[in-house]
């Protein structure tokens, strides 16, 4: 008996990650146009033309970059959650950069349509995971036969199967 110790769609873990990697986003953002661009009549800040670029270009670098070779970006890495293929393996970065073509949409309407294709999807996928073929998952758990707190592998995972090293059972 494998026990996972999160619910498999981690709506919270997954909002405060997502929380945390856009504060990020937006900071840098924010200190980039402050220290780059150019004051205007009102007090404002901005930058135009070829400074204009590293906004989505910083926004390439840590969301599908981060993604695809680390499997984590700093919001799911300090909730434990990694982006995974069907298959648990890490996505190429083409995967990563199409699950993340939607979220101007989905913010936009403050994540409700991620929330329900969340909800309703066999695999607990938002939007941009079904087009990409990609999904978010936990990878804590507890062994079932000798309530080891174990981190698996994202393929443990995704076939609800392991081995326990503390007690060598199948969980």
């Amino acid at each position: 008996m494998i026990v996972i110790t999160t619910d498999k769609k981690n709506l919270a873990r997954r909002y405060f990650a997502n929380v945390v990697d856009y504060t990020f986003f937006f900071v840098l953002t924010f200190v980039y146009v402050f220290f780059f661009g150019k004051e205007d009549e009102t007090g404002s800040y901005h930058v135009t033309g070829f400074k204009a670029l590293a906004i989505p270009l910083v926004w390439f670098v840590y969301f599908p970059v981060c993604e695809s070779l680390f499997g984590q970006t700093l919001g799911k890495k300090a909730f434990r959650l990694y982006v995974v293929d069907l298959q648990g393996e890490s996505p190429s970065i083409i995967h990563t950069f199409l699950r993340r073509m939607l979220d101007i949409i989905e913010m936009s309407f403050f994540g409700i349509p991620a929330l329900i294709a969340i909800n309703h999807t066999e695999k607990n996928q938002r939007i941009g995971d079904m087009i990409a073929g990609t999904t978010v998952i936990a990878t804590d758990a507890v062994c079932g036969h000798c309530s080891a707190e174990l981190e698996l592998l994202p393929r443990e995972v995704l076939r609800n199967t392991f081995t326990c090293p503390s007690c060598k059972q199948v969980n």
